[in-house]
């Protein structure tokens, strides 16, 4: 990969992404724009060529040929402005975002002079870290990165982005930006509503005695997401905030069918099977892939006791091998007993050879279909 990309905000996701390039050696030059401290160590860690501050847009333009915004979905908006007031006329320039939502700011970004391009984006990674200091260069990996591009756009009109995305191995996925914020309303902002719900509505009483601390997985589980920080959220929140009310109304009427079975609970037997049947299959049609997305990660399900340096033992045998495994999960968990490990692999043949090895070291393992 070759040319100028300029990372605006340069955290978590533009210096991983950064991180990605320099170590597979493109001949890629990187600006990062953001505060002073980070610009200083984006330097001294190697991932960045350049460095600016936010203020300084008619120097960090001229020369960029994709400019990636990795902001805040409010700062997103406000730098749309500021770069569409620069007065810059040179050699056209590709802008996309790294935003949860998207309607708002596309309609932003096509309103853009005819010196830039705008193409939105999301990629569907990250990490509860915010900061450079946890760039991760494999944080794409087999990750869905969204493209939101204006109508009759065609391809190559973004084709640097593309490149950027096959480069970091992510996989893109194209949709327009309401269909956009409608899927991720029902898919992320309402599950971390739900999320935020069901852990800040939790009985007083039961904190008060620390009863919390008896949580099961399902309770820890629903409620991880519930840490998201806040000023994150209300930039989701305020520019979603539509498709988010329909979604929560959906989820109520869903709740409100479960309670009426209860209430009938003999002869709603049939019913409420039928509701944990559909949720069953949905949850398992998760791990399968739609319709014009990329391929499923081959899964092995390993048998690990429960002891310590168990999860080591599974994963060196394959390290040692060079076999990747880009996802892991600890499935199940029965103190004492032991539980389920779940390997992801990009290639069949990785998963196999996976399979063969944890075998022979004693591991039952199975390829899950």
């Amino acid at each position: 990969m070759k040319g100028t990309i300029t990372f605006v905000g340069f955290g978590l996701l533009a210096s991983s992404a950064a991180a990605a390039l320099k170590a597979g050696g493109h001949s890629v030059r990187i600006r990062a724009v953001s505060g002073e401290e980070t610009c200083r160590r984006a330097l001294e860690m190697g991932l960045a060529d350049e460095v600016f501050g936010y203020d300084a847009v008619t120097q960090y333009l001229p020369g960029t040929d994709l400019l990636l915004l990795c902001s805040p979905i409010s700062h997103i908006m406000d730098m749309l402005d500021v770069i569409g007031n620069s007065a810059y006329d040179g050699h056209p320039i590709l802008i996309s975002d790294i935003g949860s939502t998207k309607q708002e700011i596309c309609n932003r970004g096509i309103s853009l002079p005819s010196s830039f391009r705008f193409v939105g984006g999301h990629p569907m990674a990250g990490s509860e870290k915010r900061s450079l200091e946890h760039h991760d260069a494999a944080l794409f990996e087999n990750a869905y990165w969204i493209i939101c591009p204006p109508q009759n756009c065609p391809p190559e009109s973004y084709a640097i982005l593309q490149e950027l995305i096959d480069t970091l191995g992510a996989h893109s996925v194209t949709m327009e930006a309401s269909e956009h914020d409608h899927v991720m309303s029902r898919l992320s902002h309402v599950p971390q509503l739900v999320s935020t719900a069901l852990a800040s509505g939790l009985p007083e009483g039961i904190r008060a005695k620390n009863q919390q601390h008896l949580a099961g997985r399902g309770f820890r589980d629903m409620t991880r997401i519930a840490a998201s920080p806040w000023p994150m959220w209300r930039d989701i929140l305020a520019s979603n905030q539509r498709e988010i009310l329909a979604g929560i109304e959906e989820m109520q009427n869903s709740l409100q069918g479960i309670h009426d079975f209860l209430q009938n609970f003999q002869q709603a037997q049939p019913s409420l099977q039928a509701v944990f049947t559909e949720g069953a299959e949905v949850r398992a049609s998760l791990s399968s892939p739609g319709k014009g997305f990329t391929q499923s990660l081959h899964e092995l399900l390993v048998q690990i006791p429960d002891r310590p340096g168990a999860i080591l033992q599974v994963v060196e045998p394959l390290t040692k091998q060079g076999i990747n495994i880009l996802d892991i999960e600890l499935a199940k968990v029965r103190e004492g007993v032991g539980g389920s490990l779940l390997l992801g692999f990009k290639l069949l043949s990785d998963a196999e050879a996976a399979l063969h090895l944890l075998t022979d070291a004693g591991f039952p393992t199975r390829l899950r279909a």
